[in-house]
């Protein structure tokens, strides 16, 4: 059966229609259920993010009426088409930023919806769990997700390449807008422990800091808190500078010139750009992530064709794979025919064993019948990995005098 997709994407349709065809929890469900009773579908699964959403299935039903979306947003692959697009995004090829990491988790959460709907089979048993390890090989194998691709990463990024290990870095916030609130996550992550916030409003400093299970600090304490942390991230909408060179340099000299990191995110800014020609300070506006950003994106474009050889190889190996998988039912009804033959002819001597003669028969005749097998179950599977059809291998047993009457419809397993 070959593998069909119908999608649309972030290239193909805009958000408003993205949202209307997206699916999730119970809809996510329903639609593969709805799906899976369309006549001739025989297996599917659903692919639905912000950015996308594409229909994989297994046979001839009719897809369209689960995707209501004028021609010229949607896209249609069958066969090696479709493979090599799933196994792109699952690499990060196709995502609106270049090898990103989320998409190979909900490549896998799509298949295990598909998998809990019981909407899968032979086929997408195969090809979901092979596009994660695609997705896995192209991010060991190249660069395609390295350094950051976010304003904030990037100032993860930098602020790793300072300190090092950020496990136990105390850190501060100076406004709390939502950039602000990402970068925090991202340092959560990377081990930042100790947070303090200030805002000019109160209660808002005060709801971050539980949140992100800090503390909350007055706007007039700024000096004092800057003397003991390691990182401040500043985004807090002042119309001037907050923090000038020469109020900088006082706490320089407070904190015995530790190193000082500060990341201005702020528009207008809030530290006056003199702060960075202080000794150990580091300071990096948002242009200067931007920068970190943008080299890091032309390193993974110069990646892509790396990955595309790996997602073309994957595919040819996964269609193989799969056509050779057609000729099981020839190769058991190959063996079990031999099978068959082994146990009337054992039963003629073994009346006449010792049960040690006997065991030792049994397990003579059984390494035989592998060993002569062998060659042409491998053939089999050659004839059918090169295109051979089911009805066309069984008609290469009737040569020998085996058939059996349901292999023509045999499914791969």
């Amino acid at each position: 059966m070959t593998v069909v997709l119908l999608g649309l994407n972030h290239k193909t349709a805009s958000i408003d229609l993205r949202e209307k065809i997206a699916f999730d929890g119970e809809r996510l469900q329903e639609a593969l259920a709805t799906l899976r009773a369309q006549p001739g579908v025989k297996e599917c699964a659903i692919l639905s993010t912000c950015n996308r959403t594409e229909v994989y299935t297994v046979g001839r039903g009719e897809l369209s009426p689960l995707i209501e979306a004028p021609a010229q947003h949607l896209y249609r692959y069958e066969g090696k088409q479709a493979v090599e697009h799933l196994f792109s995004v699952s690499s990060g090829l196709d995502s609106m930023v270049l090898g990103e990491n989320q998409i190979l988790s909900q490549v896998r959460s799509a298949y295990e919806s598909a998998r809990q709907a019981a909407s899968t089979g032979p086929t997408l048993d195969r090809l979901f769990p092979w596009a994660v390890r695609v997705g896995k090989r192209a991010r060991s194998q190249t660069r395609i997700c390295q350094g950051a691709s976010s304003v904030s990463a990037a100032a993860v990024e930098l602020a790793k390449k300072i300190f090092g290990d950020l496990s136990g870095r105390r850190l501060m916030l100076l406004g709390a807008g939502k950039m602000t609130e990402l970068t925090l996550k991202l340092l959560g992550d990377a081990g930042v422990q100790q947070i303090a916030v200030a805002n000019r409003t109160a209660a808002r400093a005060e709801e971050l800091a539980r949140q992100c299970g800090g503390q909350a600090v007055s706007f007039d304490d700024l000096d004092r808190v800057l003397a003991e942390v390691d990182i401040l991230i500043a985004s807090t909408g002042a119309p001037h500078y907050v923090v000038t060179q020469e109020r900088l340099s006082k706490v320089m000299r407070a904190r015995r010139y530790r190193p000082l990191f500060l990341v201005d995110i702020a528009m207008p800014r809030d530290f006056d750009p003199a702060c960075g020609e202080l000794d150990n300070v580091y300071l990096y506006n948002i242009d200067d992530l931007q920068e970190v950003v943008g080299q890091n994106l032309s390193q993974r474009h110069r990646e892509v064709q790396k990955v595309l050889e790996i997602v073309r190889s994957e595919a040819q190996g996964f269609l193989i794979d799969l056509d050779s998988r057609k000729a099981s039912g020839a190769i058991r009804t190959l063996r079990e025919s031999f099978e068959e033959l082994r146990q009337q002819e054992l039963a003629r001597y073994l009346e006449r064993c010792t049960p040690q003669e006997a065991e030792r028969l049994e397990a003579f005749s059984r390494s035989l019948l592998n060993k002569l097998l062998h060659a042409p179950t491998m053939r089999l599977r050659q004839l059918s990995g090169a295109g051979v059809e089911p009805n066309q291998l069984k008609l290469t047993l009737e040569f020998l005098g085996l058939t059996r009457e349901d292999l023509e419809d045999e499914a791969p397993s």
